[in-house]
């Protein structure tokens, strides 16, 4: 007996010194959790990672005119630049929003933005690739002294520029261009895992009451960002220069969820309201430079500073309506609809706001401002013939006959002090001069001031949209299939939202062109628009694809007041069994889904449709 006590005594020893070391790891386990795994903190990296990628994008629409003067482009060529960025989110944007729901969410979105730095200083390249932009004869034309005024009487005698100095550096401009092209694609290889895998962690990892909230805080640091990137175009275009498509095959899940016409119009809804965005806004400095003869710099300025804060605003007040009226989706569809209208209305106020071209001597009017029938329009005059003028650039002039021309030169003006202009033929001798820039049009200043006014509303109305459309899209697919319903949604908005309309917003402006610039015997840049027909195809253009939009929320809300209980899954509240697991997730468990998570997974393929395809699908995944 005394013998079995120490035996016994020793084991009861052991087992407590176990179970001391299972606490102690138990412990540390614990211990370990990072303070990271908050999805509070997750939304503050989701968000300045937004605010990063909309800083990036607005930057290079605020330089869209610089790039058009310095690579000598075309508004069409400089709409194949911005487009570029949605090419690269169409090679991976469903694989990453379909897989990457399965993986760590958090970690691929980490990559992306490493991917997505790298296409950002790719972009930097062509202004240290490309030759130094310097003001030398010989080299380059227009940077001669007094090459603006008349060279009466061959006063320039041999001193011209060398023709082939200046087209010597084409090539490497073409190569610059296609690098731009190459940088903007590898941008949105970046971007894709940010919007769709990100929106859809949050919406797994909040209470479903402050889903719409959160989302609307998101989408605002989203649009947040260009007023950071115009603001900062504004401030670096004062200083000087130098101071892949995916397989044609999708799965037949992407063919489920657009059997349903509820996701397939408030998609393509989407993809108009943001068609308008894409293309009227990266063109918007433009316009207000063309319209009301604003600077560069002092457009970007007034589109960062008013613009798109009230973007910013719109669609937190949207995410914020949402969630404090408690909308279903029959409502958030209604307040959709309305917005769109209003916001349809601020557009069409648009063709009444703007300023006429007025007479430009040779290209609206004759020289002479003569009205006489059959007076031809020719930039060139027996006023300037013999002086040498180029128009491989545009630097308007105002002339005391209140007619603009095309440069100094082209009034004739032999003087670099802008007097003695001999195309002004309507004026003494003694008061023939001209003053750098276009003459004004009554009332422009006005209409500029009731633009912009009208603009900020625009802005503010419009964004309101876009948190009840994403929350109606994500109600309306089953919860395994959010990532992916989202993937499809960001697959279509740079499908037809994104790349289209900057290339027809730029052609369109371009048929509104009145004169070229001529550059090595090539057709260069714009020199002088037709403002009214710019103004009304432009503004048009952007309400014909309002109007699309209206018609398909109509479609949208007629599908839901139908039948509701169709098209919107777990309508009736409270969690079902996959939103409750979703609900469990958390950034420790993220990317190790249990057993239980795969059969339901497979019950749920399973109900798709066939059976030996979900098979397939499933020794797939």
């Amino acid at each position: 007996m005394q013998g079995k006590k120490p035996g016994g005594s020793s084991g009861g020893g052991r087992s407590g010194e176990l179970q001391g070391d299972e606490a102690q790891r138990n412990k540390k386990k614990k211990k370990k959790v990072s303070c990271f795994s908050n999805i509070k903190i997750f939304l503050v990296s989701e968000c300045a990672l937004m605010l990063a990628q909309g800083t990036v994008g607005a930057y290079l629409v605020s330089v869209l005119t610089t790039l058009e003067r310095r690579f000598n482009l075309q508004s069409a060529d400089v709409g194949v630049i911005a487009s570029s960025f949605e090419i690269g989110n169409l090679a991976l944007i469903l694989f990453v929003s379909y897989f990457g729901a399965r993986g760590h969410r958090p970690r691929l979105i980490g990559c992306g933005g490493i991917v997505m730095a790298l296409g950002a200083l790719l972009s930097a390249l062509p202004e240290f690739l490309t030759h130094q932009y310097k003001y030398e004869a010989g080299e380059i034309r227009w940077a001669a002294e007094g090459r603006d005024v008349c060279a009466a009487n061959g006063s320039r005698g041999d001193q011209g520029p060398d023709p082939d100095l200046i087209c010597r550096s084409r090539t490497a401009t073409n190569m610059m261009y296609l690098l731009l092209i190459g940088a903007q694609v590898l941008l949105g290889i970046g971007a894709t895992p940010v919007q769709p895998l990100g929106v859809s962690y949050i919406d797994d990892h909040v209470r479903r009451k402050d889903s719409s909230l959160y989302i609307g805080i998101l989408f605002t640091m989203l649009v947040f960002g260009p007023a950071c990137g115009f603001i900062l175009g504004s401030f670096c275009t004062k200083i000087y220069v130098d101071a892949v498509f995916i397989d044609t095959m999708i799965p037949k899940v992407t063919k489920h969820l657009l059997s349903n016409p509820v996701f397939t119009c408030i998609i393509l809804a989407a993809c108009m309201e943001i068609a308008v965005v894409a293309g009227f806004a990266a063109f918007l400095g433009k316009y207000l430079e063309q319209q009301f003869n604003l600077t560069t710099s002092s457009a970007n300025q007034l589109l960062g500073m008013t613009a798109i804060p009230c973007a910013c605003l719109g669609i937190f007040l949207g995410g914020l309506l949402v969630k404090k009226l408690s909308l279903s989706a029959l409502g958030a569809i209604r307040m959709a609809m309305l917005v769109n209208l209003v916001s349809t209305a601020c557009y069409v106020s648009f063709l009444f706001l703007g300023c006429d071209t007025g007479p430009v001597a040779g290209v609206t009017v004759p020289y002479g401002n003569t009205s006489a029938s059959g007076a031809a329009l020719d930039p060139y005059s027996p006023c300037n013939k013999n002086c040498e003028c180029q128009t491989d650039s545009f630097t308007p002039v105002c002339g005391a006959d209140g007619i603009t021309y095309l440069s100094a030169c082209f009034a004739g003006c032999n003087s670099t002090n802008l007097t003695g202009c001999a195309c002004l033929t309507t004026i003494p001798p003694e008061n023939a001069t001209v003053v750098p820039g276009k003459c004004p049009s009554p009332g422009c200043q006005e209409a500029f001031l009731t633009f912009l006014c009208v603009m900020c509303v625009c802005s503010m109305i419009g964004a309101m949209a876009q948190t009840p459309s994403v929350i109606i899209l994500i109600r309306t697919v089953s919860p395994e299939l959010k990532s992916y319903a989202l993937g499809v949604l960001f697959l279509l908005l740079r499908l037809l939202g994104f790349i289209p309309p900057p290339l027809i917003f730029g052609a369109g402006i371009d048929s509104t062109c009145l004169f070229w610039s001529t550059f090595c015997g090539e057709k260069g840049a714009c020199a002088l628009y037709d403002n009214v027909a710019y103004r009304y195809l432009y503004v048009s253009i952007a309400i014909t694809l309002k109007a699309f939009a209206f018609l398909l929320y109509t479609t949208t809300w007629q599908c839901l007041r139908k039948n509701y209980k169709r098209y919107i899954k777990n309508h009736e509240g409270g969690l079902t069994t996959s939103e409750f697991f979703a609900s469990t997730l958390t950034l420790e468990n993220l990317g190790r889904d249990p057993v239980p998570h795969q059969t339901h997974r497979t019950k749920f393929i399973y109900n798709l449709e066939d059976h030996e395809w979900c098979e397939n699908m499933e020794s797939v995944l």
